[in-house]
């Protein structure tokens, strides 16, 4: 029992928290849930590692209300949730945050690479290559990468480059060698490249 921390003063912070108090020494704040749940009263007694546990409870719900915020602008990869949660929690608090989640159906590695790479390719007019790349750094597997990009038409490359000569670089066809490099460090292959020239009857040799 010498051992055990009392709880002198509960106070309620700004943001709704419950701020815990031992000999006017701040502790942790904890939301009603962890609160009520844990029974913490003022002069409740508890050893430290007691307060560790409940530490962690209160972290794990913060962290869970911080991936509901965040999820609400926007999908989010397994990955990109977890790192974003990791710039106010600490990794256990941020994973139990993401595989709730996960657990919730909120988050989905299959269904967000499926929706980003149609965005990428059909909006953004990205390469295969490219969006690739994009998938595997917000952490998607790469099987499942495999899997998406393969429900794509892979012959639509040559269409998608087409389009973006008639439009995004109509006025910079007079000069093709910029047209090239710039299509290339999108991640399109210089032979779809050369075809979609072709198909509108654009001879590159002639520049």
């Amino acid at each position: 029992m010498l051992n055990n921390i009392k709880i002198t003063d509960i106070t309620k912070t700004k943001k709704g928290f419950n701020a815990l108090f031992a000999e006017d020494e701040f502790l942790f704040s904890v939301d009603d849930v962890v609160l009520y749940r844990n029974n913490i009263q003022i002069g409740s007694c508890f050893t430290q590692q007691e307060l560790a546990c409940i530490s962690k409870q209160s972290q794990d719900t913060k962290a869970v209300d911080k991936a509901y915020t965040l999820l609400s602008s926007r999908m989010h990869s397994k990955k990109e949730l977890y790192d974003k949660l990791l710039r106010k929690f600490e990794p256990e608090n941020a994973r139990y945050a993401v595989d709730k989640m996960e657990d919730l159906g909120l988050v989905n590695d299959e269904t967000f690479a499926q929706m980003k790479a149609d965005y990428l390719l059909n909006v953004k007019k990205q390469s295969l290559s490219a969006i690739r790349i994009k998938l595997a750094g917000l952490g998607i597997d790469k099987d499942i990468i495999d899997s998406v990009l393969l429900s794509f038409e892979l012959d639509n490359q040559i269409d998608d480059i087409t389009r973006l000569l008639q439009t995004k670089y109509r006025s910079k066809l007079s000069t093709p060698d910029k047209v090239v490099a710039s299509l290339l460090r999108k991640g399109f292959k210089y032979g779809e490249i050369r075809q979609a020239f072709d198909n509108l009857h654009i001879n590159l040799q002639e520049y």
